[in-house]
């Protein structure tokens, strides 16, 4: 029987005039993908890949690390926000992207769905999950949710948790129209800088 391939992972890390950002949060995830696919924990260092690069030191940047066993790819780019201004629900049942993958290929499938949208809600087995790259914070009109079942658990979202910024809740389908606003927020973006949608230009509830 041929042995399942192993996938290539992703990291993307927000760097700020040279500074990265949630790097304990991003070697926490990259241990456990690792061990996961690999059987492997430890050996890649984030703090000593970053000290070997390098890096520019004034602005915001994105830097994009490709890796399995061991790095295979690194590159680094300008980073801004992207607006999103509009939003459509999409059933994404069958998608598996609980780990940083590279292979963003069904996503990218899902995406071709949006229509005249700037980004898409993905729904699984009724539930709330993510956007095609970002994670999610609900405002109810007192404070923010976010959904307890996401595709994958991002670093920004797990520091947010921590400081009691977002909580997370099982989010349905159905719950949609209780809330007012959509936020989407990833490791590259501060939490003040994540595009907020109102729930009045979200499509297909």
């Amino acid at each position: 029987m041929k042995k399942p391939a192993t996938p290539r992972l992703l990291e993307t890390i927000r760097l700020e005039d040279g500074r990265a950002a949630l790097l304990d949060r991003h070697q926490e995830r990259m241990d456990r993908s690792r061990t996961l696919h690999y059987g492997k924990q430890g050996s890649l260092k984030l703090a000593a890949i970053l000290e070997g690069l390098d890096l520019p030191q004034q602005g915001v940047h994105k830097l994009r690390l490709v890796y399995g066993a061991t790095l295979e790819h690194w590159e680094v780019q300008p980073y801004t926000v992207r607006p999103v201004r509009s939003l459509r629900v999409v059933e994404g049942n069958g998608l598996n992207y609980s780990h940083k993958y590279a292979d963003r290929s069904g996503i990218e499938a899902l995406l071709e769905e949006r229509q005249d949208c700037d980004d898409i809600l993905i729904i699984q087995r009724q539930h709330l999950t993510d956007s095609s790259y970002a994670n999610l914070a609900l405002y109810d009109g007192s404070r923010w949710y976010t959904p307890a079942w996401p595709l994958l658990r991002g670093a920004r979202r797990a520091q947010l948790i921590a400081d009691g910024v977002i909580q997370p809740t099982i989010i349905r389908r159905r719950d949609l129209v209780h809330f007012e606003q959509i936020r989407l927020f990833n490791a590259m973006m501060d939490w003040s800088e994540g595009p907020v949608v109102p729930l009045t230009a979200v499509a297909g509830i």
